[in-house]
Formats: structure tokens, sequence, C-alpha cells
């Protein structure tokens, strides 16, 4: 990388990874955001873009992008429809897996075109690619669940990526479940635990690959920075913890009691198939590769994240 500030494109910079990360990050980096809109971001340039068109093809928008991605230190694609925005119908299925296809083809398409292509690739991919596993514990190297629909999208999402190792060093992050304030999942966590509802989820017993904000922002630019850095990583807390467990985990600190279970077929009449998804499933992934380059996290434990994220502000 350069020795001034590094430039760095982030596709999928609204999102809630997307705007921590430029938050985190602005002081270090020249960063631009592509947006399929323009606007107005605190601490970012904005490019628009359309990725569905660039990877059809069109010359006019890979040609763009291609000049935005021209020079690029590093490039961090986040970009995706909502997993959780939606009840997992046909539609729903076909937004996560299109979205993220055209996006990621989009960027390795106009990439390959640019005179200096990104240096470095981060690559979002994510935990559900295990699929559900029970209690084993799951390093980098396991294998995928084949008939996990988020399994499926994981590995074409990865393999849409794999051509950028070409040009640049391709680093791939498997997230976990993200912990923060503004997250919808530690929204809806906390709420019913709040109003004296929290309870084991299903079973309660499945494990729930958890990560505090800070430092996936963190580790995403630790690994970015790092050059021998490659390849496949989880960015997931070192201390994985079951769902019963979580929710008491927020309810000791919101001094609430645990005892509401709440059945599937309830979450499934209200949810549709996001529940089958997102909450039932058993992922006990484990960031091995992520703490054997140096990452040192400061949340790892869930009683800390916990009480980071309550801690001061009992409305949150």
């Amino acid at each position: 990388m350069s020795e001034t500030k590094p430039r760095v494109v982030i596709a999928g910079g609204s999102g809630l990874i997307g705007q921590a990360l430029i938050e985190r990050w602005h002081d270090q980096a020249d960063i631009t955001v592509l947006s399929r809109s323009a606007g107005n971001l605190p601490h970012a340039a904005v490019a628009t873009w359309n990725p569905a068109v660039a990877c059809e093809g069109d010359q006019d928008a890979l040609r763009a992008l291609a000049d935005t991605l021209n020079g690029t230190d590093v490039l961090v694609n986040l970009a995706g429809a909502s997993i959780a925005d939606g009840r997992f119908d046909a539609a729903h299925r076909e937004r996560i897996m299109q979205s993220r296809l055209d996006a990621t083809g989009a960027l390795v398409k106009a990439a390959s075109l640019a005179e200096h292509p990104p240096e470095v690739w981060f690559q979002t991919s994510a935990t559900g690619l295990y699929g559900d596993r029970g209690d084993r514990t799951l390093s980098e190297d396991a294998s995928t669940d084949s008939d996990f629909f988020l399994s499926e999208v994981g590995r074409a999402w990865e393999a849409a990526a794999e051509p950028a190792a070409e040009f640049s060093r391709l680093i791939t992050g498997r997230i976990g479940i993200v912990f923060a304030q503004d997250a919808e999942a530690w929204r809806k966590l906390v709420l019913p635990v709040r109003l004296f509802g929290g309870g084991p989820i299903g079973p309660g017993t499945q494990w729930w690959p958890w990560v505090h904000i800070d430092d996936v922002t963190r580790a995403i630019i630790h690994l970015t920075s790092d050059q021998e850095a490659r390849g496949v990583y989880n960015l997931v807390a070192p201390e994985p913890a079951r769902q019963i467990d979580i929710t008491r985990a927020i309810a000791k600190k919101l001094r609430r009691p645990v005892w509401f279970p709440t059945p599937m077929w309830a979450l499934r009449m209200a949810l549709g198939g996001m529940p089958d998804m997102l909450l039932r499933p058993s992922t006990r992934a484990v960031p091995d590769r992520l703490q054997q380059s140096g990452f040192r996290f400061e949340h790892g434990t869930l009683k800390g994240a916990v009480g980071d994220l309550l801690e001061g502000n009992q409305n949150r």
C-alpha cells in the first residue's frame, strides 16, 4: 500500500457494518462508497453504480466502475440484500442470492478492466455457509452443508469473488451474527427480555456465532493491513454461545427473568421461513485463523459484549 492515506472503496457501505467501518477508518483512509443513488455520507465520497447492469456487461457502467476502482488500495465488498428483511419465500431467496452475485460479478469484471486493480479485496461471506451443524466446532477448514439455502448462497458468493485472486490479495470474512446497538438482530433479542418475555427460541440450545460490531470493523482493518493475510477467516467471537445463554446474559444485565419459551411453530406463523434459516440452526464457528493472525478481541466474551452494548443506557 502507498505511504499516504490508503484509498478504500466500500460496496454496501450504507449498511450496518459499512457505516461502522467508515466511522472507524475515515481518519486513516480516503473512503469512497459505492451507492445505487447519489447522496451525501459523512466521512466518505459517494460513487453511483448499478450492480445488475454492470454485471450484465454494460460497457459504460463497467468503465465507470473500473475508473472508481482503479488505483484502490483496498476494496471491501459488503453489498447484498438484507437476509433478515423478508420471509424467505421464493422472491426473497432470489433477491438474497442475485444481489450478491450481481454486485460481486460487477466488481470482478470492472476490477479486471482497471489499469491498477485493488491491491486488497475483502469479500464478505457469512457463517451461514456452514449450515446447521449441532455441537460440532467449525473452524475455517470445516465442510459446508450442501442442503442449507444460506450455505448455497455463501458458496456461490465466495465463488463469484474467486477470480479476484488473480489480481488482488483476496480475503474472505465469514461474519457471524453482529451485535450492535443499531442491529435489528440485537434489538429483537433485547426487546422481549426488556418486556419480561425472554426465553429459549425453539430448543434454545443451538449455537449462535455472534460477534460485536467493534471487533468486526477492527478485524477487517487488521486483515486488510496484514500483508500475510489471505484466504478465509471466521469473523466471530472466540466464545460461541447457545441462544439461551445469550438471552440469559441480556436478562441478567437488564435484571429481568428468563422464562417464556418461543416455539418454532409460532415463529413460522409470524415470520415465514426466516426462523428456520436464522434462529434454529446451530453453528458453532470459531475464529482460529483470525486469532492466529495476531488479532486481539476487544469484546471476546459474551458478558463483556452484552455489558458494553447495554451499559449506561438502559433504553437501548
